[in-house]
């Protein structure tokens, strides 16, 4: 990655969108481009910069993050949009994804998972969440990348090491992805992420690019981790 992923954010709470912007701006491979109030302020401000994400939250009284996202679609079409709410129903998931999302985040999620979503999207990897599913399974995107990489036929050591978690960790969310998809066996497990959509079979080229962005995110954390230890 050449330059910075440069972002901008929409959130209605002060103090909301202030901890997220200086909490991102700490970031070296993060760019927080600006942050404003609501989705119209957004728009006037995108007319004298250029971004590669929004994260926008759902619910702002002016102009709601849904029809910032519409305004974004047809004027800043290379623009990719990432969801942020305290909402996590499936079915209003998949319609923001429907409409053009390309990411949605939980407003009680992890900084690293932001920071994970953040980098999936601007690299067109990961997956956001699952679409058109028969049952509401409730999958977050470590978990729907521990389900690819499981389906890759990589074994628990290799996500391990791939994600910086302990092998007991990769276990337990394998063991999880069964009891949801109701799967007896890792061949059951992939056939039935391909039919409910969590899934494509994927090449060597996509899988390597996949595992460039990890490392470049396993990087970060141990870069952070220094940091937050020399403080100490």
């Amino acid at each position: 990655m050449k330059r910075s992923i440069r972002i901008a954010i929409a959130e209605d709470h002060n103090v909301v969108r202030q901890a997220l912007t200086e909490m991102l701006k700490r970031e070296p491979k993060i760019q927080v481009v600006f942050d404003v109030p609501d989705g119209s302020v957004f728009l006037e401000k995108l007319t004298h910069h250029s971004i590669d994400i929004a994260l926008l939250d759902l619910d702002m009284p002016k102009m709601d993050g849904r029809d910032t996202m519409k305004h974004l679609k047809k004027s800043f079409p290379d623009v990719k949009v990432i969801i942020l709410s305290m909402h996590d129903d499936p079915w209003i998931i998949e319609e923001l994804i429907d409409e053009g999302a390309k990411g949605f985040l939980r407003k009680n999620c992890s900084f690293d998972e932001m920071v994970d979503m953040l980098f999936a999207v601007h690299s067109d990897v990961l997956l956001t969440t699952p679409k058109k599913l028969e049952t509401p399974l409730d999958v977050n995107a470590r978990e729907l990348l521990v389900l690819k990489m499981i389906c890759d036929g990589k074994k628990s050591e290799e996500i391990a090491e791939r994600m910086s978690l302990s092998k007991k960790t990769i276990d337990a969310i394998r063991s999880e992805l069964l009891k949801r998809l109701v799967a007896k066996n890792p061949a059951e497990l992939v056939r039935k992420s391909i039919l409910l959509g969590l899934y494509q079979p994927r090449t060597d080229e996509q899988i390597a690019e996949e595992d460039r962005v990890l490392g470049l995110l396993k990087q970060i954390r141990v870069d952070r981790r220094k940091k937050e230890e020399g403080k100490k």
